[in-house]
């Protein structure tokens, strides 16, 4: 029975990284791995598979078990929010080569990367010849490929989740908003009920997100909000995602990653904006009558990787 070491940044109720998980671990067992080992913040289970607490020591023998390491995506390699997390992720990476386990990063970005040092030690993981990066957009796979590592141009793992799911858009005269801190949005209102729309929804996706923003009313499922809605507005790179594979408009407000994501499928500004109110609004009702059809080129793109993966396995 195969056995598989899978990590990220899992159980702490992060929308897009627990989209990703629950892709990857779909995956993996289609893929024929019976076990699966994830570290999790400590009394976290999920998904059925073997969990074990982020810094307990007990990662190192689970991880001697397991055929393979397997990163499943996400920005693991960045310093900006958090250089103790780039650590982590390091030691888990570095652990993983010096077992001689293959280390594979299955829908991941890098960066940004501010510190020297930062940039030293992921050179370090993706220089060795067991290492695969699968990139999640197009910077970060020539940056890898920029280094000397060997890279693949892959996509966003939520997307398989998305394939899976049953779910079809059906549009309400709605907009949903995902907003990192308070914004006056009278301008952008404004904007959205000269273009028929009435019911506006704040909902989050990370936890400590503004959730409480009258008139707009608190959403429920998010997935269901973002697939139901006229319009998505977003400070957040995961509901644009969704949006983007239901074909939902959406405008991402300050976000390179999303950015970055999206220069794959669209050279156009208007799904772009600063954070600025004024700008935002005007945008509103250009994005929805210029709506992207990305769902069959995301779908092809998701399976595209998801095969890339087999042939890295098989050529071990």
């Amino acid at each position: 029975m195969a056995t598989a070491f899978l990590w990220g940044y899992y159980g702490f109720d992060n929308f897009g990284d627990e989209l990703m998980f629950k892709a990857c671990v779909n995956l993996l067992k289609e893929l024929g791995f019976g076990t699966i080992y994830t570290p999790l913040p400590k009394g976290k289970k999920s998904m059925g598979i073997t969990s074990v607490d982020r810094y307990s020591l007990k990662i190192l023998s689970l991880l001697k078990k397991s055929q393979v390491s397997i990163a499943g995506g996400g920005g693991l390699f960045q310093d900006v929010t958090s250089f103790r997390s780039l650590l982590y992720y390091y030691s888990l990476s570095k652990a993983s080569l010096l077992m001689n386990k293959p280390l594979i990063f299955f829908g991941n970005s890098v960066g940004p990367l501010r510190r020297r040092l930062s940039k030293k030690l992921v050179w370090d993981v993706f220089k060795d010849k067991r290492t695969v990066f699968i990139a999640r957009d197009p910077a970060s796979y020539r940056y890898v490929r920029m280094v000397g590592g060997n890279a693949m141009l892959g996509t966003d793992p939520a997307i398989i989740h998305l394939m899976e799911s049953d779910m079809e858009r059906n549009t309400e005269k709605k907009a949903v908003f995902f907003l990192k801190s308070p914004m006056d949005v009278s301008y952008i209102l404004k904007s959205l009920k000269d273009q028929g729309i009435n019911d506006f929804v704040i909902s989050t996706a990370f936890p400590g997100d503004h959730s409480y923003l009258p008139p707009l009313r608190n959403g429920e499922n998010l997935l269901e909000e973002i697939v139901s809605s006229s319009i998505v507005i977003t400070e957040r790179f995961h509901p644009a995602l969704v949006a983007a594979y239901f074909e939902v408009p959406f405008i991402i407000v300050d976000c390179q990653k999303a950015r970055r994501f999206f220069t794959r499928y669209t050279k156009e500004d208007h799904f772009f904006s600063k954070r600025d109110p004024l700008e935002i609004s005007l945008k509103v009702p250009v994005v929805l009558k210029k709506e992207l059809k990305l769902k069959e080129k995301m779908k092809n793109d998701a399976i595209e990787m998801k095969e890339m993966l087999k042939g890295v396995l098989k050529g071990w």
